[in-house]
């Protein structure tokens, strides 16, 4: 998975290039020095993150709002009253630089002076994160008196903010589960969270671990937790991914909600999708090197094993695709599985149907094994020979049988 760089990453990688490429012509070029009201902005700056990271230590809102630009108090008080819900620990707030201008609107309402910061933030939910997550936002800093007040977090798309620090979450815990809804109640959501806990613990048999969902209150929210291009999930309901987009398996790992899709799910829609996502938070998919057909098809295979859904409703899009054109050539590659590939529901249905087939040839106990034998590094071929005692090409034969026969068209 490629993470993109912030735009000021990239600008300081070519700043270093086009300084390489002076210093080899015996040019000196000094780094720029802050100005006396750069640095003092930033010492403000942080002084405000100092007193804002005090008061959600103490809890106490009131101090919290007190630290707010005009306009911002209930957003600051909703970050303080997030916080002690989700348990906020190892919280570190570190002013980095200045980010990008604001726009008129936001200077209009803040005045002149006000500028936004680039932000370092450090954090955890006590109970469920083994390691803290590290990202860069961006929060409104305005000038009062002789220091600075505080306005909104996020603003971009080039930045991550998490969704504590931008709505009020309606927040329910368990021992095992931590569910953080934007906008209102929590609703349906901590039910569909416990079945899926269930339903996952009942396939992959030895596991005990915990599921963090967030559920924001529109797209661009979920936009701005994960650090997307406006639109970039907007076909999928839900995706497993980590707190601050890094690829450790260290890393805190996040189920989050697309809530525009997701709400037009009826309930057996709704728990099929939410064990799926709970499906790949538990064997840690965001960290996976394998094929996305056996990562996305293993874990609709888990959450469709006792849904309760026919075949000819589950695959339904795949097999009126297969009528119309034709057996697929081969499994679904990476490409066709992408969140904006075209025809993305039925290739996700053809994902599920070779999973299926491979349970229902094999055996559940060897679906398992091969999923863990791939997770683990061997190559597809080579699971398929050492765990299933065949060939892909054999398999992938027996496969586009198999889905003639639920299409109802010659092999």
């Amino acid at each position: 998975m490629l993470v993109p760089l912030p735009a000021r990453a990239l600008l300081l990688i070519l700043a270093l290039l086009l300084a390489g490429s002076a210093c080899s012509q015996d040019v000196r070029i000094q780094p720029p020095r802050p100005t006396a009201s750069t640095a003092a902005r930033g010492a403000l700056a942080q002084d405000a993150l100092d007193a804002l990271e005090r008061s959600i230590g103490s809890g106490d809102r009131q101090d919290a709002e007190s630290l707010a630009a005009p306009g911002s108090a209930a957003q600051l008080g909703s970050v303080l009253t997030n916080a002690t819900a989700l348990g906020i620990t190892d919280l570190d707030l570190r002013y980095v630089d200045e980010g990008p201008p604001l726009s008129e609107a936001e200077q209009a309402s803040f005045g002149v002076g006000a500028w936004s910061g680039t932000v370092d933030l450090t954090y955890g939910y006590r109970g469920f994160d083994k390691n803290p997550a590290r990202v860069e936002t961006d929060l409104v800093f305005v000038p009062q008196g002789d220091g600075v007040r505080l306005g909104p977090f996020g603003g971009g798309n080039d930045v991550r903010t998490p969704l504590w620090l931008v709505d009020e979450l309606a927040v329910v815990r368990t021992a095992r589960t931590l569910v953080a809804v934007a906008g209102g109640t929590a609703g349906r959501y901590p039910g569909l969270v416990a079945e899926a806990v269930r339903e996952v613990q009942r396939v992959l048999g030895s596991w005990r671990g915990k599921l963090v969902v967030e559920v924001p209150e529109s797209g661009a929210q979920l936009d701005a937790a994960l650090q997307a291009t406006p639109g970039q999930y907007a076909n999928i309901a839900a995706v497993t991914t980590t707190a601050d987009g890094a690829l450790d398996p260290a890393a805190p790992v996040r189920i989050l909600v697309n809530p525009t899709v997701f709400g037009k799910l009826r309930p057996r829609g709704a728990q099929v999708v939410m064990t799926h996502e709970a499906t790949h938070a538990a064997l840690a998919a965001p960290f996976a090197t394998m094929p996305t057909w056996l990562l996305e098809g293993f874990a609709d295979y888990v959450a469709l094993d006792r849904a309760g859904v026919p075949v000819s409703l589950a695959a339904g899009q795949i097999l009126r695709k297969v009528r119309k054109e034709g057996l697929p050539d081969g499994l679904p590659t990476s490409e066709d599985l992408s969140p904006t590939a075209n025809g993305l529901g039925a290739t996700y249905e053809e994902a599920w149907l070779a999973c299926r087939f491979l349970a229902e040839k094999y055996g559940a106990a060897k679906i398992l094994a091969f999923y863990r034998a791939v997770d683990s590094g061997a190559s597809a071929s080579e699971a398929f020979k050492s765990v299933l005692d065949t060939t892909e090409g054999r398999f992938v034969a027996d496969w586009r049988r198999d889905v003639a026969r639920l299409a109802g068209v010659a092999g």
